[in-house]
């Protein structure tokens, strides 16, 4: 189990999405789990979040109905 928990929140960030999730995965620390908010993005970001968690295990996927990021 890993010691430390990287969290990112999204909304509708699909033109950067990509590039900061790569920035996370590739830090040379790689003991961390990676859980990512999608709050009811619109665009394609929950489909690129998906497709990044195919390809590494450490992502976890939480979507809920858009109730903003801080909540």
């Amino acid at each position: 189990m890993p010691v430390i928990t990287a969290l990112m929140s999204v909304y509708n960030g699909e033109r950067w999405l990509h590039e900061c999730i790569i920035s996370v995965l590739e830090q040379s620390f790689t003991d961390f789990e990676f859980l990512i908010i999608d709050d009811g993005s619109t665009d394609n970001s929950l489909e690129i979040i998906k497709k990044h968690k195919e390809k590494d295990n450490r992502i976890i996927i939480i979507t809920q109905k858009n109730i903003g990021l801080t909540k």
